[in-house]
């Protein structure tokens, strides 16, 4: 994606976030996948965000990023009034999020200054959704996305 249109979220487009005009995401390089199911089915973005050089720059530019997305994230009503927020996990560095409305969206945001990366993990539905939502514990998720990108960047976390 990198030298493309600005890495976004995907809560973002959902609550009709605004383009901020100097966004920090453009120097980033960023990996996206995406996995699209029939509606009403689960729809899947994972995303990595990753700022190249120095990691005190981008260390800096990754906490930012993190949180003007956690601020988006608990406005989303602001641009979307159908939608409504709900902080399910708010830690330093780590964030869970349901959004419930049209659209039923699980986010999960984790932040590595470290490594100058922030990752993503995105899953959606239209309501109702064919397979309810899974009673797993948003510190498995997110531990899990903190352990694959602290595998990547060895030693860094």
């Amino acid at each position: 994606m990198t030298g493309t249109a600005t890495p976004r979220f995907r809560f973002e487009e959902v609550c009709a976030t605004p383009a901020f005009p100097q966004d920090t995401r453009n120097s980033a390089v960023a990996s996206r996948a995406i996995v699209v199911n029939p509606q009403g089915q689960w729809q899947l973005q994972a995303q990595v965000l990753h700022w190249r050089g120095d990691t005190a720059h981008g260390g800096q530019n990754a906490s930012s990023v993190f949180g003007f997305a956690a601020a988006a994230l608990r406005g989303c009503q602001l641009g979307a009034a159908a939608e409504s927020p709900s902080v399910t996990t708010d830690e330093p560095n780590r964030l869970a999020a349901v959004i419930s409305g049209p659209v039923l969206m699980h986010t999960y945001l984790v932040a590595h200054p470290e490594n100058s990366t922030i990752s993503e993990l995105t899953l959606w539905s239209a309501e109702p959704p064919q397979v309810p939502w899974p009673l797993i514990p948003d510190s498995q998720v997110l531990d899990a996305m903190t352990s694959s990108v602290c595998a990547a960047y060895i030693g860094s976390c």
